[in-house]
């Protein structure tokens, strides 16, 4: 029983919204059940079923408010519901918001793209429930529609118009939230098969009672904290959108009239915010609203029904107009590193990969690779302290092929690299280097030498399917690390809309994921790496990683030419300066991190709802949430910092490998 509500009142209300949620579910993709997380709140929803609440109560309120409603009562309920979520998806992808109720909605985890046809879904299946009530509650829930796409129409059309009216608000919240609460009553009322201006009365009851909703809410958002209500707050003025205390404090300040008329940042829309409060407005909106729910209990005085019920139905309406309900805070991903140290990773393994690294002969001794800040850098990464403890084999085998990805990624990025023939004749040896049986006698060298001594430790224990796919990964990795070693050294800079594909075929994402199942000694089921939300997380981590790559290491990138830096893609492309270049890519950084957070924090509830995945759940969620700590603290590293001391002699690596003899494909399975 909602704890606004007596219960001696409607004593069935509780029973009946429980009827409620027992028909409200997921909606079923016929043949990929893995997509019916998409619509899928979990058993744990906060939700209050307003809308379904007021449904039964206007039935009650016209039947007998002591007998439970019948059942075609509790689907009009869901269907009221349904209608609502289904407005949510779409809200959520136009007001950019990535969580409610401290929750990650469906637009931070699945995508903006999944999110309005999720939407789309659930909003069909409220449409078809309501048909199935019969004709008139189909046709008023389509005009009910209508009107809801007007309002959203004129908020839009208004945005960041310091001019408008109070009227063209009252037409927009009407239609974006009236509406619909309106429409919750009326469907209610329309069930009780009473005369239509009884319905009529309750559909105004309704609707004033949204009116008065919505600008609570509004007055909500400018003076709350995102704790009370669970949701970003103070977001209405820097999206442009002009609420009714806002319009009537810019009518009396001039300063607060030009700060509206363009976008804000943050600070200017928390200065804006104070303008509003210190106006006075938010007491005039607060007035208004009061004047909406006199008029809504107005409807209902003249109804032939009991007067306690009347009364208790008013009561409820006015108990949910301050939504300010303090949740329980979910804390944050950690994303500050630990205290710097001299090697993040265990002392004994650090010395191991140095050994390695010089009985290989990538380098002539260990000194010339603690010289070289980009490899011996990596080893004072906090990332590498994410991995849980492994035994010793694999921990070798994980830091080794690590460090080899780092010398790859180097022999390509190297500025001393100019020739594109060199270039090219570079990723043909190393792809003949990786399809060369490493057992087989082949060409010395020190990169042959370090992949044939790490090869066989990859594979062992990997089936056929997984060695197979990371010898594919490498070389599709080797063929972008070429094609964009030929940019660097043809000044090619890409547009932004190109960004993404170029730098994601560059990141060595499977790669990463390769290395962390080798550490855990587990596999990622292909069901699971094929889900939109895996493919969003991994999307999500690399953007996050390489994004701000690009501002820690703008500085060398620009020295060095690195064509893949979206702050040199956004400079080239809009002519704008380094600084407001910076500024862009910080937003858009910060905006991944907070989705790819989500995405984290969603992902135990998403591999408890994969149905027929086989394999530890619990481990598959640990090699994720491992990949996303290290995206966090991977550029925390002396790898990133400009130095002016010598690097070893990559050309020396590269004459190794520039004429590596191709071989017949070497046998993947043991």
């Amino acid at each position: 029983m909602p704890r606004e509500i007596d219960s001696a009142v409607f004593p069935h209300l509780d029973a009946d919204l429980d009827r409620v949620r027992d028909v409200l579910g997921p909606v079923q993709f016929q043949g990929r059940p893995e997509l019916t997380a998409l619509t899928d709140e979990g058993p744990d929803s906060s939700r209050r079923l307003v809308r379904p609440t007021l449904t039964l109560l206007s039935y009650y309120l016209l039947a007998d408010p002591a007998a439970p409603a019948e059942d075609r009562v509790v689907r009009a309920a869901a269907a009221m519901e349904l209608l609502h979520l289904g407005s949510l998806y779409h809200d959520d992808v136009i007001d950019h918001a990535y969580q409610r109720r401290g929750r990650p909605n469906a637009n931070a985890v699945w995508g903006s793209h999944m999110a309005v046809l999720g939407g789309d879904s659930v909003t069909s299946s409220g449409t078809r429930m309501l048909a199935e009530l019969g004709q008139r509650e189909v046709l008023v829930g389509a005009i009910a529609g209508e009107q809801m796409c007007e309002g959203m129409v004129i908020e839009a059309a208004d945005l960041y118009a310091a001019s408008r009216s109070e009227q063209s608000y009252l037409d927009s919240i009407n239609g974006k939230t009236a509406v619909l609460l309106s429409l919750a009553c009326q469907v209610g009322a329309m069930q009780a098969g009473r005369p239509e201006d009884q319905e009529e009365a309750l559909a105004l009851f309704g609707r004033h009672f949204g009116l008065a909703y919505q600008l609570y809410d509004d007055i909500l958002d400018l003076t709350s904290t995102a704790e009370e209500m669970g949701k970003p707050v103070n977001t209405d003025l820097p999206e442009g959108i002009y609420t009714l205390p806002v319009i009537r404090a810019a009518a009396r300040d001039r300063d607060l009239a030009r700060l509206l008329r363009r976008a804000m940042t943050r600070e200017q829309a928390a200065h804006a915010r104070e303008l509003v409060i210190a106006s006075g407005a938010v007491d005039e909106a607060q007035a208004m609203a009061d004047e909406f729910m006199d008029q809504a209990a107005g409807q209902l005085a003249n109804l032939p029904a009991d007067p306690h019920a009347r009364h208790a139905m008013t009561a409820y309406a006015r108990s949910i107009l301050d939504r300010r309900t303090p949740l329980p805070v979910v804390p944050p991903q950690a994303t500050q590193p630990p205290a710097a140290q001299s090697d993040a990773l265990p002392p004994e393994l650090a010395r191991w990969v140095r050994s390695w690294m010089a009985d290989t002969g990538l380098v002539v001794s260990p000194a010339e690779f603690d010289h070289h800040h980009r490899w011996s850098g990596a080893l004072r990464s906090p990332a590498a302290q994410i991995l849980a403890p492994a035994d010793a084999a694999r921990e070798q085998t994980t830091a080794a092929i690590a460090m080899l990805s780092f010398v790859w990624d180097d022999l390509f990025e190297d500025p001393q690299l100019r020739d594109p023939e060199a270039v090219t004749a570079l990723r043909r040896g190393l792809v003949a280097m990786l399809r060369q049986d490493p057992e087989a006698a082949g060409r010395p060298g020190a990169i042959p030498t370090a992949w044939a001594s790490l090869w066989p430790r990859l594979r062992e224990g990997r089936t056929t399917r997984w060695q197979e796919r990371f010898l594919d990964s490498l070389e599709e990795w080797f063929e972008a690390a070429e094609r964009e070693a030929h940019h660097r050294i043809d000044g090619y800079i890409p547009a932004t809309a190109d960004y993404l594909p170029l730098r994601m075929s560059t990141s060595g994402i499977d790669i990463v994921l390769a290395c962390i199942e080798v550490h855990q000694d587990r596999e990622l089921p292909s069901k699971l790496r094929s889900h939109p939300v895996i493919r969003r997380l991994e999307e999500l981590t690399f953007l996050v990683t390489f994004v701000e790559n690009d501002l820690v290491g703008l500085d060398q990138d620009e020295a060095d030419q690195i064509p893949y830096n979206l702050v040199r893609a956004v400079r080239h492309e809009t002519g704008c300066t380094r600084r407001e270049a910076v500024e862009q890519v910080q937003r858009q950084a910060a905006e991944h991190r907070a989705q790819l957070e989500a995405v984290i924090r969603y992902l135990p509830a998403l591999l408890r709802m994969v149905p027929g995945l086989s394999g530890p759940r619990k481990e598959f969620a640990s090699i994720y949430g491992n990949l996303a700590n290290m995206t966090f603290w991977a550029n925390q590293t002396d790898r990133y910092t400009p130095t002016a001391s010598a690097a070893p002699d990559l050309e020396r690596l590269r004459r190794e490998i520039y004429h590596y003899p191709a071989a017949e494909p070497a046998p993947t399975a043991r």
